[in-house]
């Protein structure tokens, strides 16, 4: 029997050395270089942390989606934050095809 743990730490590994991942990486990196727009970047993250919570409870009020819109706004702006983001969506493609390869011997156990 195989360890799947060690395919699972493998691809971890291989991850991290994938072109979208370096990206991401540096991405951040000049994101963190700006004071200015990291912490706005910080401030936009933990709002928007907030803002889900909320939304999960169902206590989700105008003024917090008016509070995100505005905090997206500023972000929007700040083109060094925007390619981070770009950079965060392209990484996120690679997972989610990555999460469909896995899943696919339970998707084709129940297909009928």
């Amino acid at each position: 029997m195989i360890n799947i743990y060690d395919y699972a730490n493998q691809l971890e590994q291989n991850l991290r050395q994938t072109e979208e991942y370096q990206e991401l990486k540096k991405a951040y990196a000049d994101v963190k270089a700006d004071e200015n727009s990291y912490k706005e970047f910080k401030k936009f993250q933990e709002a928007q942390m907030e803002f889900q919570n909320k939304q999960a409870k169902g206590e989700l009020t105008d003024s917090d989606v008016d509070k995100i819109k505005s905090l997206g706004e500023k972000i929007e702006k700040k083109k060094v934050i925007m390619t981070l983001m770009e950079k965060e969506r392209k990484l996120a493609q690679v997972m989610d095809e990555i999460n469909k390869i896995m899943f696919k011997p339970v998707n084709e156990l129940y297909q009928d």
